[in-house]
């Protein structure tokens, strides 16, 4: 109980130090400083309901939403890629969301669906912009905190789209299989969030300009 507590709440590294250099970084990752803090504070909510027994699939099931569209918006931001594209994304992704949360099952349980939708998204958008940091970019893995947070979004959203795809069939799985899972995703957290602490130190900074006299 307490390692997964410790593990979830790991985002507060990377969360602080974000708020260090707020002001010197490039405004292009201030949806990734947000969806930092936004992660925290879904985490935070989560815990509470925790100790007074109560669910936390409501404000799970929204921060999902809001987790995506956020992602979706630092990408575009990265990215390119003409703003229509993203939209539409963005509009089937709240679609599967609608579907999944309101149509299909009930805002108050713990919904895969989306969940599997959007980190097979995200998967699709890091391997996208890899693909156009190693091709354009001269230093593309050593102090590249684009890179690096693609990297880490794989590592994440490939086991998060594996986990919840068995909640999503229904397969049943065994009280064993379960007890060895959580810890494993426990772990995921903590790396990833370590991962992304690392991202923000390398958060490229605005460039400063001197008029000389």
């Amino acid at each position: 109980m307490i390692f997964a507590i410790i593990c979830s709440h790991s985002i507060l590294i990377p969360a602080i130090l974000s708020l260090f250099r707020i002001k010197v970084v490039l405004k292009d990752f201030y949806p990734f400083i947000i969806l930092l803090w936004l992660g925290l504070l879904n985490e935070t909510i989560s815990l509470a309901f925790l100790y007074t027994r109560q669910a936390n699939a409501v404000n799970s099931n929204i921060f999902t939403l809001l987790e995506f569209l956020l992602i979706l918006y630092q990408f575009y931001r990265w990215s390119e890629r003409r703003p229509l594209e993203y939209l539409m994304i963005a509009i089937l992704g709240i679609g599967v969301w609608v579907a999944d949360n309101l149509g299909l099952n009930s805002i108050t349980q713990n919904n895969s669906l989306f969940r599997v939708v959007y980190s097979m998204t995200v998967l699709f958008l890091c391997l996208a912009q890899i693909a156009s940091i190693v091709i354009f970019q001269d230093r593309w893995f050593k102090g590249n905190a684009v890179f690096l947070i693609c990297i880490t979004f794989i590592f994440f959203y490939t086991f998060k789209a594996w986990v919840e795809s068995f909640n999503m069939v229904h397969l049943g799985l065994s009280e064993t299989f379960l007890s060895t899972l959580w810890p494993i995703l426990n772990l995921v957290d903590l790396i990833t969030n370590l991962l992304l602490a690392l991202a923000v130190l390398w958060m490229p900074t605005k460039k400063r300009f001197f008029i000389y006299y």
